[in-house]
């Protein structure tokens, strides 16, 4: 199987930019290109942001963080890669961007939560390996 294109996941937390930092290796081994997502749910915000809240303004600044820090492994690894903001529940908008970018491959972090509270609650990442077209590399955590 060749790879082309990954696309990777990302929220900025340690895991998720292990996974950043794993699909930059994989790209720069490959020559695959990355799409970096990060997908907005403005109602997380409710509760944690005062009103009113500027959707637009908070997804914007969601841009520039993912840019400037969230894609830094990709820009040291020197790989061509595009960074998106998305909207909607994250795994069913992780895995509808790796079919409308037709990517080989979807890179994201693991969570680490305890096995009860993930069978309870579930996980980005298992919701993408159980829906996922494609490959899914999930990234342990330390």
């Amino acid at each position: 199987m060749s790879i082309e294109m990954i696309v990777v996941a990302t929220d900025g937390s340690p895991n998720a930019m292990r996974a950043v930092a794993h699909a930059a290796e994989i790209a720069s081994a490959t020559g695959a290109q990355v799409v970096a997502v990060h997908v907005f749910e403005p109602l997380a915000l409710l509760g944690h942001v005062e009103p009113p809240i500027d959707f637009a303004a908070q997804e914007a600044e969601a841009l520039a963080l993912l840019e400037a820090a969230w894609c830094a492994p990709l820009a040291a690894a020197q790989v061509r890669f595009e960074p998106r903001v998305v909207e909607g529940s994250p795994a069913a908008a992780i895995v509808d961007l790796a079919r409308e970018v037709d990517a080989d491959l979807i890179v994201l972090g693991a969570r680490g939560l305890s096995q009860a509270r993930e069978l309870l609650l579930g996980s980005t990442s298992m919701k993408v390996l159980h829906s996922a077209h494609l490959p899914v590399t999930v990234v342990a955590p330390v």
